[in-house]
């Protein structure tokens, strides 16, 4: 009796693995699928619903594949709850893509169809998936920020066009399609005192510089080379210097201060000038660090993209704490896309929320501007690529 029992558990369970192998097996391969995106026609701006509904049919198109592979987290076996590790999320993302229809629903809703090719591989070496993936984060521009020291010698960013680290990692980037303000203008606007305040990890030193440079995304961080302890007598003995080079490196979004990855890298290297040598190592460690960090942010905006990404929200003017909370419920019930909404922080009037949403700032500044929040009036101070601040009035009538 109890091995019949079990049979059915059993059965569960190899029907589980198999299921995770065959996803395994098909972990690298492209899958074609036809997905449909809506968009909302606000103000009567249909070309503005087109792009809406074909960046929802690009997220759609990669739950298909992707999306749906996790639907439980447990399964019961000999009357126990047992977590199941058999399924890993895998974040895929769109290759390419053919809009194959477009269509009005009524008057306020564009849908797009699209045919689009989805992979499940890592996305690095894709230079064509990495250029659309740049082109749904409105192509964010990127400035490199790092405090080099050479063999005691100093090149601070701001007093050099450019040092050995800052200029490996930003023909790395540029490789792979990234965009970079052009660091030679903005190197003579930019305050030492600020630059360096930024290195330091003065989150408001960093929004400043993004206000002057234009950039969205900041690579700040130290690197550093000095010869080696020790080393091999054969070195030694034949004249050369071994030589290390260390860089701790943090990405940044410039607009809201908050860290997309980090990373920390060593190189080493061995010549007869002392200074060479330092060079070299430098240039390995930040060849290494330029790879991992530009992993990292990938993953982290094909996250914004296909899944939901975290938009900061400061709200000011606020009568009281009641309002919040009313504000808070409109947010989410009248904003399309808001999943989640997280208060940091209230005084003085001042909110800042965190939302969680399938939406970029644009998309939901333009709801706020164009809906009805009554009694409220919600003016758009500023918006940038991850944060929103925004006032809120009495409307006139109240």
């Amino acid at each position: 009796m109890q091995t019949l029992m079990k049979m059915p558990q059993m059965l569960l369970l190899a029907l589980l693995l198999g299921s995770a192998f065959l996803f395994a097996q098909g972990g690298d391969d492209e899958q074609e699928v036809i997905a449909k995106g809506l968009g909302a026609i606000i103000a009567g701006d249909e070309a503005k619903a087109s792009d809406d509904a074909l960046a929802s049919a690009l997220r759609n198109a990669v739950e298909q594949v992707v999306g749906t592979m996790i639907q439980s987290n447990t399964l019961v076996e000999n009357y126990q709850l047992v977590e199941d590790r058999i399924y890993n999320r895998t974040q895929g993302y769109v290759k390419s893509y053919q809009k194959i229809g477009e269509s009005n629903r009524g008057n306020n809703v564009v849908e797009v169809t699209i045919r689009a090719v989805v992979k499940k591989s890592n996305l690095e070496s894709d230079l064509a998936a990495i250029g659309l993936l740049m082109g749904q984060k409105n192509k964010p521009r990127m400035m490199v920020l790092i405090d080099e020291k050479n063999m005691g010698t100093h090149y601070g960013y701001y007093n050099v066009d450019m040092n050995t680290t800052a200029t490996e990692f930003t023909n790395k980037f540029i490789e792979k399609g990234f965009s970079f303000v052009d660091q030679n203008v903005v190197a003579n606007k930019l305050r030492k005192e600020a630059v360096l305040a930024a290195i330091q990890g003065d989150a408001a030193a960093a929004q400043s510089i993004a206000q002057e440079s234009g950039a969205e995304v900041l690579i700040i961080g130290t690197a550093i080379s000095k010869p080696a302890s020790g080393g091999a007598k054969v070195v030694r003995d034949a004249g050369l210097v071994s030589c290390q080079a260390t860089m701790n490196l943090r990405a940044v979004r410039a607009d809201d201060g908050n860290i997309i990855a980090v990373v920390s890298k060593q190189g080493a290297a061995v010549h007869i000038d002392q200074m060479t040598g330092g060079t070299q190592a430098l240039q390995k460690a930040a060849g290494m660090a330029a790879e991992e960090l530009m992993a990292k942010i990938l993953k982290a905006w094909q996250k914004d993209v296909y899944s939901s990404a975290s938009i900061q929200m400061r709200v000011m003017n606020i009568p009281g704490f009641n309002d919040l909370l009313k504000f808070k419920n409109m947010l989410q019930s009248y904003v399309r896309g808001v999943q989640n909404i997280y208060q940091r922080d209230f005084s003085g009037g001042t909110a800042l929320l965190e939302l969680e949403a399938r939406a970029s700032t644009n998309q939901i500044a333009e709801e706020l501007a164009l809906k009805d929040f009554s009694p409220y009036q919600v003016e758009i101070i500023n918006v940038s690529q991850n944060m929103i601040v925004v006032k809120l009035n009495m409307a006139a009538d109240q």
